[in-house]
């Protein structure tokens, strides 16, 4: 197995972690924010979808979905504790944006020169110190959420899902 292969997996097995966290909760519980100022699992849904479009596009992937600025906002980090979030997208379409854009971050992941992983990280990070391991902090930021996933499906009465 390449290194672009171990990447590749690593997007790969996080988008179905996510999956398997949230293939079963109903619209309302896809919406449901566990306490006030955390967020729902539609928030992070369509925050991992942006977050890999993103990384898909510094990666060079072509025919992406475009997302407008609204959109953008709606899933980017703002620093600050969440508001209720009524005006997010339902999750049928959030699941299939982000399988989409997990498809061409793949995609463009394996076709990456392996000795351009060793180059400097294209956004230096406090975590990686090269441009591999940014796109491997980027598969591991999709396993950080599916904690939070865990936790909203066990305030739902929810069973562990891994």
């Amino acid at each position: 197995m390449s290194p672009n292969d171990l990447l590749a997996s690593g997007y790969r097995m996080g988008r179905q972690m996510v999956h398997t966290m949230t293939d079963d909760l109903t619209a309302s519980e896809f919406a449901h924010q566990p306490v006030p100022g955390t967020n729902s699992a539609a928030w992070i849904v369509g925050h991992l979808a942006v977050t890999a479009r993103r990384t898909a596009e510094r990666l060079g992937a072509n025919d992406l979905p475009e997302l407008t600025e609204e959109f953008v906002g709606r899933y980017s980090v703002t620093k600050k504790a969440a508001e209720v979030q009524t005006d997010l997208d339902g999750k049928d379409d959030l699941l299939k944006l982000l399988d989409v854009c997990v498809d061409k971050l793949i995609e463009a992941t394996r076709t990456l020169p392996v000795e351009a992983l060793s180059n400097p990280p294209a956004n230096p990070s406090r975590f990686a110190t090269n441009y591999g391991e940014a796109v491997l902090f980027g598969a591991m930021h999709f396993t950080m959420h599916c904690g939070q996933l865990s936790t909203i499906r066990r305030s739902l009465g929810k069973p562990p899902a891994v």
